[in-house]
């Protein structure tokens, strides 16, 4: 059974997200400092499905507190690992991806763990956005 308050979480997270874009709108400096220095984005999820533009489209899943975890290119290899969202994005701009959430997103990040270290990489078969859809979907 729900709890009878449950209905203002959606309401509550959204004033929150609003708030934060009045904020960042003003320029407000501590909200822009705290970005910079934890390098996360207050409108991330956990789960939620981002990817940056180098010279390809690179995805990562979002597992929250400023991480990710995506098929990355290590030592010439493909390999499934964690790396802090300013890694990931390596001073490009982060886009969030709306590909099908099928699972709870704590049930996506705990797939995502589950290949943790795989290095089966295939450009074509087995790629980041491959495994980001896999763990969503």
């Amino acid at each position: 059974m729900n709890h009878p308050l449950s209905f203002l979480g959606e309401t509550v997270k959204k004033a929150t997200k609003t708030a934060i874009n009045v904020l960042e709108s003003s320029q407000a400096a501590p909200i822009k400092a705290a970005k910079a220095y934890f390098g996360t984005d207050p409108h991330l999820e956990k789960g939620d499905h981002i990817s940056v533009y180098c010279g390809y489209m690179h995805h990562g899943l979002y597992i929250g507190n400023g991480l990710v975890i995506h098929y990355t290119k290590s030592n010439g290899k493909g390999r499934i690992q964690v790396d802090s969202l300013e890694t990931f994005k390596n001073g490009k701009a982060i886009e969030q991806r709306h590909s099908s959430l099928k699972r709870s997103r704590d049930e996506a990040i705990n797939k995502a763990y589950g290949r943790l270290g795989e290095s089966q990489y295939n450009l074509i078969f087995n790629n980041c956005e491959h495994f980001v859809t896999w763990c969503r979907g």
